[in-house]
């Protein structure tokens, strides 16, 4: 018998049935048992540098099967909140939900950095703009310039664990049909634009968060903050999308991957 006893509380739904429907979203055992282990881990039961029980150990308690418990501990890799460890246990490695980052690809047609896991854009505003100086100069744009200008937050697959990051993203002003859920990707970015992306441009910085930005995201303001800024650039080097992240520090985890080349 598994000596591990799952402790229930308020942020974590009972593992019941097959499914579960979440508005339009269908919930596997694997998506719910990874919202009762994800509850455990942020209310502490599980603290920061300790070890998940095993997936046979889990699977017993929660009444389902290695398999499932093997693919819920996926979904809590991709939140950020554990990591593989030595002899395959899952380890707790961060007490908040993170968005992971992965940046510097170097693998044939890659498009810069893209961030783990599927998440997606929601699209609470959207409006057309004219670059002032300001705006200018963060785009790298020219003044007067027409943009479409998109606001919301990030969200994990699984959006009940609230916000990853706030977006701004500015689409070339002929952008039209954009859905209000939006994958912020590349390729997606292409086909919206119908313009090839040549050349991404990525920047990391740092800046408190304001308080309109920490209301957003529920967080702190003056609390640090963590801003990917991704420009897609056309082969003539003019900007056709720009799309910036504001993560609070403690929900963005930033990976670094080369690839040596023999020779």
């Amino acid at each position: 018998m598994s000596s591990y006893n799952p402790r229930s509380s308020a942020a974590a739904p009972r593992l019941v049935g097959h499914a579960e429907a979440d508005g339009e979203k269908v919930l596997t055992r694997a998506d719910l048992l990874a919202r009762v282990l994800a509850g455990e881990i942020l209310a502490g039961v599980h603290p920061v540098g300790t070890s998940l029980p095993g997936e046979v150990d889990l699977a017993e308690a929660h009444a389902t099967s290695p398999a499932t418990a093997r693919a819920a501990l996926r979904r809590l890799e991709t939140l950020g909140l554990v990591a593989r460890g030595r002899g395959g246990l899952a380890q707790v490695v961060s007490g908040e939900v993170r968005a992971s980052y992965q940046v510097a690809i170097t693998e044939p047609g890659s498009h810069g950095g893209a961030y783990l896991g599927e998440t997606s854009m929601l699209v609470e505003r959207r409006r057309r703009v004219t670059a002032d100086a300001e705006l200018a100069v963060l785009l790298n744009v020219r003044e007067a310039s027409e943009w479409l200008h998109l606001t919301g937050p990030r969200l994990p697959s699984d959006p009940s664990y609230g916000p990853l990051s706030w977006v701004d993203a500015w689409l070339g002003a002929a952008a039209e049909g954009v859905p209000d859920s939006l994958d912020i990707t590349p390729q997606s970015l292409e086909t919206l634009l119908g313009a090839e992306i040549a050349e991404v441009h990525e920047e990391l910085s740092s800046a408190p968060l304001t308080p309109l930005q920490a209301r957003q995201l529920r967080a702190r303001g003056g609390d640090a903050s963590m801003h990917v800024m991704r420009r897609y650039l056309r082969a003539n080097g003019s900007l056709l999308a720009a799309v910036r992240d504001v993560h609070p520090a403690g929900r963005i985890s930033v990976v670094l991957r080369t690839t040596r080349h023999a020779g």
